[in-house]
């Protein structure tokens, strides 16, 4: 089988519905099948995934860190090429699918790294460069920019003989695709990016969420290159440089309110007499 489609899900099953059903619009001249890794999910999600025929496999809460799900799910998969997703993603093309073997055509390839299109900047990217190897010498060995270039896998496929040589990292709370990527370069493989197939990722968050993720994300950055990465910088200078910031972005936005609302008020006080409701309804 040339595909598989693997989804880690927990209690998402509104948006895995969606997801499927982004999959079921696909259109391809071969075979592939759709896994669902569920984490014990309370809601209907497994009847979703039987519903659309998926493979389920089981992962029981206690056991789960991202690695463990997708080494699991990989482990189950008959396809050539694994596409990674997240069940809050949408394909948005029907030949989203049949694009991904040809793009494999290097036997070097590790990996695609698809677009997400609510960053304007690489949808711009996809469109201008469009497919991009990156490698152990194109990124210089440098962890920081591996980081940025490396596959994300809410959206990401990668090729099953790579990751028969290289898992995931069961161990790692976040991030294991990034040092995935990092260790896959050193190698010697190279990854696809800038791939002109875009998805949506729909998830909602609080803001307590939004805070936790970009946490974790920090961590695991920390930690893996043992640098403070430049978002968030936590010597005493930094802090106050940030608190200054902060502040000047706070002033910007009020007097922008404040600007917006006095133009708004001449606006209407100026042209009050060119619209008359009665006259302009007919």
């Amino acid at each position: 089988m040339k595909l598989s489609v693997l989804i880690r899900n927990l209690n998402q099953a509104t948006e895995l519905e969606i997801c499927l059903k982004s999959l079921k619009h696909q259109v391809t001249d071969f075979a592939y099948e759709v896994v669902v890794v569920d984490n014990e999910s309370d809601d209907n999600s497994v009847q979703i995934a039987k519903y659309y025929e998926c493979k389920i496999i089981n992962l029981s809460r206690k056991e789960f860190t991202y690695g463990k799900a997708l080494n699991i799910g990989i482990q189950n998969c008959e396809g050539e090429f694994i596409l990674n997703l997240s069940s809050h993603v949408t394909l948005l093309s029907q030949n989203f699918l049949q694009q991904i073997p040809e793009l494999f055509s290097d036997p070097t390839i590790a990996g695609l790294k698809f677009t997400n299109v609510s960053n304007s900047s690489l949808t711009h990217k996809a469109f201008i460069k469009g497919n991009t190897l990156i490698n152990w010498e194109t990124e210089h060995g440098d962890i920081n920019n591996i980081w940025l270039h490396g596959i994300v896998n809410n959206c990401s496929v990668i090729r099953k003989t790579v990751w028969q040589q290289i898992a995931f990292n069961e161990k790692l709370f976040y991030s294991e695709d990034k040092v995935w990527a990092y260790h896959v370069l050193k190698a010697g493989y190279s990854i696809k990016i800038h791939i002109p197939l875009f998805y949506q990722y729909n998830k909602a968050m609080t803001r307590q969420q939004i805070i936790s993720k970009r946490a974790m994300e920090e961590a695991a950055y920390i930690l893996f290159t043992k640098k403070s990465h430049k978002n968030y910088p936590t010597g005493f200078n930094a802090q106050i440089k940030y608190v200054l910031k902060q502040l000047q972005i706070f002033y910007l936005r009020v007097t922008t309110h404040w600007q917006t609302q006095k133009i708004v008020k001449s606006v209407i006080k100026s042209q009050l007499n060119n619209f008359n409701i009665e006259e302009s309804v007919k």
